[in-house]
């Protein structure tokens, strides 16, 4: 079908063709339509009001901004959704025609003259529309003029956003004024990092209003959130502790390093990982021993991701840390640093570690050499298949497997019998894969 056709089916009374003609019309990307699917958005069916706004969003014709930013306030929340898509997909188009300083100075409701010369009039009525929207009663319309100025980039609106995030009392607005000076903020504005800090009410800040302001400081790593982020570590919101943790290791401030280990001890898995990942970001080497007496009982990707901090560390200063704590009094400290030690590649006291007292010790050593993959481990690991424990036999069967020697079968075919289910069945897997060709 043509153009005018779908224009034409766009007004047909039967809601499954106009839906379908508004999706035809934004795929063609004609922004002639955009007068015809405006009109569309007075439809008495939701469903073709949905498709219009995302048809004028794929358009992206600024146009559409006004009639959009009215169906905010739209009985259907899927049309407000739809709304607010279209308004943001025509923000991130638009962006990209603007000059880079478009509105640096002036108000986006009296852009000066020379301004006007080199943008779209379109552009100019929009965003006249959107500054004032922002003071709109309409609470869905004040969020939707909030994120699309800063999708947009629109510098001259920090001001207002800035008042809509410290002072609105409805917590989505300033949510979203907070995102919105995040966008701002990383497109150069100066004063954005002091708007998100006085938007910022310590552990007071709502939820989502929290979330907002840590997020922007994540991305746009001013120093001067470095007061919001370490105060966010403490925030009831494990979200907002993880964006804390991730802005600090983006900074790159060291003296955040204290509040960071003292973070590693924060019930939320989430925010133990990004603590971890930080103090690997920020290299200092007095976070090498809580980073090692944080390993013992975590989760197994708490765990990896604190081996992967590990490595940013000097090795030569890193490895004398685990090598020492390997022979520690602590067996739960012994029992992290060898699991270190294997996933760092060192083998430093490995061999040692696998005739500890201990057998969780002994059973780290054990994986931790196969993990290493020197096929000279290969008869130290068969003698661990003698171990009195039965959860070092299976450790000394998994490493062997894993190093990949073929040299190993006699030695693993004679634990075939072993007393132990799961030690018979970790060396069954052995065989396997080690000599398929060979074994029933």
């Amino acid at each position: 079908m043509s153009r005018d056709a779908w224009l034409r089916a766009l007004r047909d009374p039967d809601p499954d063709v106009a839906v379908d003609a508004a999706q035809r019309l934004g795929d063609l990307g004609d922004t002639s339509a955009v007068g015809p699917l405006c009109q569309a958005l007075r439809a008495g069916a939701a469903a073709v009001r949905g498709a219009a706004c995302e048809a004028l969003g794929a358009l992206g014709d600024a146009r559409a901004v006004g009639p959009l930013v009215s169906l905010l306030r739209d009985v259907d929340d899927d049309v407000r959704g739809e709304a607010f898509s279209a308004l943001l997909a025509i923000a991130q188009s638009r962006a990209r025609a603007l000059p880079a300083d478009a509105f640096m100075g002036d108000p986006a409701d009296a852009p000066a003259e020379a301004m006007t010369q080199i943008v779209w009039q379109t552009d100019t009525e929009a965003l006249t529309l959107l500054q004032h929207a922002l003071r709109d009663p309409d609470p869905e319309v004040r969020i939707g003029a909030a994120f699309t100025l800063g999708r947009l980039g629109v510098l001259a609106a920090l001001a207002p956003l800035a008042t809509l995030a410290e002072r609105d009392p409805e917590v989505d607005v300033r949510s979203a004024a907070a995102f919105a000076l995040g966008d701002l903020g990383e497109r150069g504005a100066v004063g954005a990092a002091d708007a998100l800090t006085h938007a910022w009410q310590g552990q007071e800040t709502p939820d989502e209003v929290a979330v907002a302001v840590t997020r922007a400081f994540v991305e746009i790593a001013d120093t001067r959130g470095f007061r919001v982020l370490a105060d966010a570590l403490r925030h009831a919101d494990p979200r907002v502790r993880q964006l804390g943790a991730m802005g600090l290791g983006r900074l790159g401030d060291t003296t955040a390093v204290p509040r960071l280990c003292k973070a590693l001890n924060d019930p939320n898995v989430g925010v133990q990982r990004c603590v971890a990942a930080a103090l690997g970001q920020l290299r200092d080497p007095m976070a090498i021993k809580p980073l090692l007496s944080a390993v013992h009982g975590r989760d197994a990707e708490v765990r990896a991701t604190i081996a992967a901090a590990l490595e940013q560390f000097d090795r030569a200063v890193m490895s004398a840390v685990l090598v020492d704590a390997a022979r520690t009094p602590d067996a739960g400290l012994r029992e992290s640093a060898v699991y270190l030690l294997g996933r760092l590649g060192i083998d430093a006291g490995l061999t040692r570690a696998l005739r500890d007292p201990e057998a969780t010790v002994r059973k780290a050593a054990a994986l931790a050499l196969g993990h290493l993959g020197a096929l000279h481990h290969r008869a130290t690991l068969e003698g661990a298949l003698q171990d009195e424990d039965w959860t070092v036999r299976v450790a000394a069967a998994e490493a062997l497997r894993r190093l990949g020697d073929p040299a190993a079968l006699p030695a693993l075919r004679a634990r075939q019998a072993d007393p132990h289910r799961v030690v018979r069945n970790a060396v069954s897997t052995a065989l396997k894969h080690l000599g398929p060709a060979t074994e029933s």
